[in-house]
């Protein structure tokens, strides 16, 4: 299916969430492109069933895409939309270097602005997408500090600024990696990676079985794993796991 140039996005006052809406809309056959805005999530969500703040003031957008590919590679996705969110952000904040955390995490003045949640079922994608516009509370447990727009200088962006700009990227970067593969998304992802060179340390694992890998960053594989140089030289491909910087972002 070829994606539609222009999303069409519905703005909600409050939801459970953004991806709720997403995939009921879904269920019932909505084509790629369709996106939700919700204005507070009472049960916003993130990766490895963690919870995600949600208050007022923030940009929580989810949109379905329908991607005519094997199913083994929409991880690669997930790195199309932190570059599509990656720079509707930096566009915000040009005095700022915005980069990206593995896997898609985007990082400001050492804090984290916005977090990404991707799931698919039944040929199905939502892209779940929240960004700290206002300030919001510290996050305990938290690998970095949350931070804001508003903290960082930008007065002026609104949830529905940001979700226009950013829904369009999407669409068009979505369309740009099922044509062409991951490979110019792999280059373009290292060129704004925060953390190349730094050592950091991983979790990988559920609950109760969590294993953590220590080394440097070295690399992401043509697969979007993160390559992992340890201690002993040996060289770790992780594919999912939480990141924690040791050194400095």
């Amino acid at each position: 299916m070829q994606e539609p140039a222009v999303p069409s996005l519905t703005s909600i006052d409050v939801a459970t969430s953004s991806s709720d809406l997403a995939w009921q809309a879904a269920g019932s056959g909505a084509p790629a492109g369709t996106a939700f805005l919700v204005g507070e999530q009472t049960a916003g969500r993130g990766r490895r069933g963690s919870r995600w703040s949600s208050a007022r003031g923030g940009m929580y957008l989810s949109m379905i895409l329908r991607p005519q590919v094997d199913a083994s590679t929409l991880w690669g996705l997930s790195f199309v939309a932190a570059l599509a969110i990656r720079e509707a952000i930096a566009e915000r904040l040009p005095n700022q270097d915005v980069g990206l955390k593995w896997p898609n995490d985007v990082v400001v003045a050492g804090g984290k602005v916005c977090g990404l949640l991707l799931e698919a079922r039944d040929g199905a994608v939502v892209i779940g997408t929240g960004v700290n516009i206002a300030p919001v509370p510290a996050v305990p447990g938290a690998k970095l500090p949350a931070i804001s727009l508003q903290d960082l200088g930008d007065a002026a962006t609104t949830p529905a600024m940001l979700a226009e700009a950013y829904a369009t990227r999407l669409l068009a970067g979505a369309a740009l990696w099922e044509r062409d593969g991951f490979s110019a998304v792999r280059l373009e992802w290292l060129r704004h990676c925060a953390h190349i060179g730094a050592r950091m340390k991983v979790t990988t694992g559920g609950a109760g079985s969590d294993v953590a890998i220590e080394g440097v960053f070295v690399d992401l594989g043509k697969d979007g794993a993160l390559v992992l140089r340890d201690d002993t030289g040996t060289e770790r491909r992780i594919t999912t796991g939480d990141v924690e910087l040791t050194g400095r972002l």
